[in-house]
């Protein structure tokens, strides 16, 4: 995925945080000071994909600026200084494509619009991108059949009523390997992201043990859903 992403930003880091995640999921990002002069002057944005802003309020020139970018399909994200209600609908309105109340965690603006820029990918290689933001270890084995299993549950939730069999074996057969092999691995999985603080992140808190299989799964895909 080679997207390229522009951001406004007028604090000392916020910006260049953001940029330097960006860049390491393999996103371009270039960050500058804002203004609204600088801003609309530096339109149309035709080298780029997104354009992240941050701003307290719905300037007019602001909200001209996001109808037109996004109407030319490119990606505007706001991250808005203010929670009021009103200023935020004004962007939504206009096109905005996701907006953040800051203070909003930066991992979950960074995967926010990595997801949103890698909407050409497929599903597997999204909650990949996704796990991956999260703190999930890539080198085990266990984070390409979760993420195969997310998706086959993603496409069909009612499966997971029925236990994990079929979705065992349906991602082993993917990487020519034994539905024990999956089972084994996801849990070892598990035992990692418990231990690296993965987990927390991916269920906000709300689990701190060791999940079984079929908690990881739903957390995934109730987290991925979300975003």
């Amino acid at each position: 995925m080679q997207k390229n992403l522009l951001i406004f930003d007028n604090s000392p880091s916020i910006g260049r945080i953001i940029a330097r995640r960006c860049v390491s999921a393999g996103l371009s990002a270039e960050c500058c000071r804002p203004s609204v002069q600088l801003i609309t002057g530096r339109a149309p944005f035709a080298g780029y994909d997104g354009i992240l802003l941050f701003t307290y309020r719905a300037d007019e020139r602001l909200l001209e600026l996001v109808r037109r970018e996004s109407e030319s399909g490119r990606a505007v994200f706001i991250g808005l200084y203010t929670p009021s209600a009103a200023v935020r609908s004004r962007f939504r309105r206009a096109g905005a494509a996701k907006i953040f109340i800051m203070p909003c965690s930066l991992p979950d603006i960074c995967v926010s619009i990595l997801l949103h820029l890698s909407r050409g990918c497929s599903p597997a290689e999204r909650i990949e991108l996704f796990l991956e933001e999260t703190g999930f270890p890539g080198r085990l084995s266990g984070f390409h059949y979760l993420a195969k299993a997310a998706e086959l549950c993603m496409a069909a939730p009612q499966r997971l009523w029925g236990g994990m069999g079929g979705i065992y074996e349906e991602t082993a057969e993917s990487f020519s390997t034994s539905p024990k092999l999956v089972e084994r691995a996801m849990r070892n999985l598990s035992s990692h992201i418990t231990e690296n603080g993965a987990l927390t992140r991916l269920t906000e808190g709300r689990l701190a043990e060791k999940p079984t299989n079929t908690e990881l799964i739903c957390a995934v895909c109730d987290m991925f859903s979300r975003l």
